[in-house]
C-alpha cells in the first residue's frame, strides 16, 4: 500500500519537532488525530517509526523522515517545474567538478540531461573542491561533483557515485609487473602528495596505505604528479583517473580496494528549475540503483569528454 504525501508530512513534522503536540501546532490539526495517523503509516509498514516518551526517531525512522524529505521537496517544486517546462524556460546550469569526474561522471548526467530534457543546457567548469564550495556559496555555480565538499548547513547533497582507489607506478617501478598489491608492498616506496590537497583527499588516501607510509610532498597539482614519479615513488587516485594514465605508467588496483564517493552538492535556496532537474536526473539514478560512472569498459561509453572550462589551476 501506498503512503500519501500528506502523511508523510504528518511523520515529518513530528520529527522536525520533537513531539506530537507541537507537530499538531503547527500542522492546525488535533494532537490525537496526528498520533492516530502516524500510528496507521507505522501498521502500514509493519515499524516503528518513533519511540515514545519521550518521542524519537527510530533507525526506520530516520530512513523514512530522510526518503520522504526528498518525495516532498520534488512534489514541492513539481508545478513550477511543470509550468517552466511548458513555457520553455529551461536553461543553463552551472556545474562545477574535480577533474576525476570529468571522464565518466559528467558526460554521463550531461548525456542523461539531453536525453530527457534538450532544452536545458549544462555548462561545466573543473576547479578544486575548496574553489566548489565557495563558488556554491558565491552563487557561481549551481551545483557541484565533488568528493571533499564539508557538509555546511547551506548545502544539499546526494551520492551519485563510488568508485575504487587505484596506484599508479612508473614502468620503471620494481611493483609495474604486477596486477595487483596490498598496502604493505607499497612500505618501500614513497608517496607523492600535492600540498594543495585538501585535508579530507589526504586523509582517505593515508587511510587506505600502511601505517608506515612515506609520503613525499609534490609541487605539481593533482594528477599532473604523474610527472614526477620514478622508480621509488608512486601515486594513489580515482580508477578513472588511473585508466587515463600517461604513456609510461602502470596501474596497480588493490587486492581490497578502498572506494571513494562522489556527490552533487548544491545550495538548498536554490530555486533554479534546470537544477530541480538535474538532482532529480541524479537522484533516479542512484535510487534506481545505477550510478552515473562508470561506463561499461574501462574507457567509458562515450567517445571522449565532455568539453569543460578548466579552471587555471585545476589539478
Amino acid at each position: 500500500m501506498s503512503i500519501d504525501l500528506r502523511l508523510m508530512r504528518y511523520v515529518v513534522a513530528v520529527a522536525d519537532e520533537g513531539g506530537f503536540q507541537r507537530a499538531a501546532d503547527r500542522l492546525h490539526v488535533a494532537q490525537p488525530a496526528l498520533s492516530r495517523q502516524v500510528a496507521h503509516v507505522e501498521r502500514i509498514l509493519g515499524v516503528d517509526l518513533f519511540t515514545r516518551r519521550p518521542t524519537a526517531l527510530t533507525d526506520a525512522g530516520r530512513v523514512f523522515v530522510e526518503s520522504a524529505r526528498r518525495i516532498l521537496d520534488e512534489a514541492d517544486h513539481l508545478p513550477d517545474l511543470t509550468r517552466a517546462a511548458g513555457r520553455g524556460e529551461f536553461g543553463t546550469v552551472r556545474l562545477g567538478h574535480v577533474v576525476s569526474a570529468s571522464f565518466e561522471a559528467v558526460p554521463r548526467l550531461v548525456d542523461a540531461v539531453r536525453r530527457y530534457h534538450p532544452a536545458m543546457t549544462v555548462e561545466t567548469t573543473e576547479a578544486w573542491s575548496a574553489e566548489l564550495a565557495e563558488g556554491l556559496l558565491s552563487q557561481r555555480f549551481d551545483a557541484v561533483l565533488s568528493r571533499s565538499v564539508a557538509d555546511r548547513p547551506e548545502f544539499e547533497r546526494v551520492s551519485v557515485h563510488r568508485e575504487e582507489l587505484v596506484v599508479v607506478v612508473d614502468n620503471s617501478h620494481p611493483l609495474s609487473t604486477k596486477d595487483q598489491v596490498t598496502p604493505r608492498n607499497l612500505t618501500g616506496s614513497r608517496l607523492l602528495l600535492s600540498p594543495r590537497h585538501l585535508l579530507a583527499w589526504r586523509t582517505t588516501v593515508l587511510a587506505a596505505l600502511a601505517p608506515s607510509t612515506t609520503v613525499q610532498e609534490s609541487h605539481l597539482p593533482g594528477w599532473r604528479r604523474f610527472d614526477e614519479l620514478t622508480a621509488e615513488t608512486f601515486v594513489v587516485v580515482t580508477r578513472t583517473i588511473g585508466v587515463n594514465r600517461p604513456p609510461g605508467t602502470t596501474m596497480l588496483r588493490f587486492t581490497d580496494p578502498p572506494e571513494v564517493g562522489l556527490d552533487l552538492v548544491w545550495h538548498r535556496d536554490s530555486t533554479s528549475p534546470s537544477l530541480r532537474l538535474l538532482i532529480a536526473l541524479a537522484r533516479t539514478s542512484v535510487e534506481g540503483g545505477h550510478h552515473l560512472g562508470p561506463f561499461p569498459g574501462e574507457r567509458g561509453g562515450l567517445a571522449g569528454t565532455v568539453p569543460t572550462r578548466a579552471a587555471p589551476t585545476a589539478r
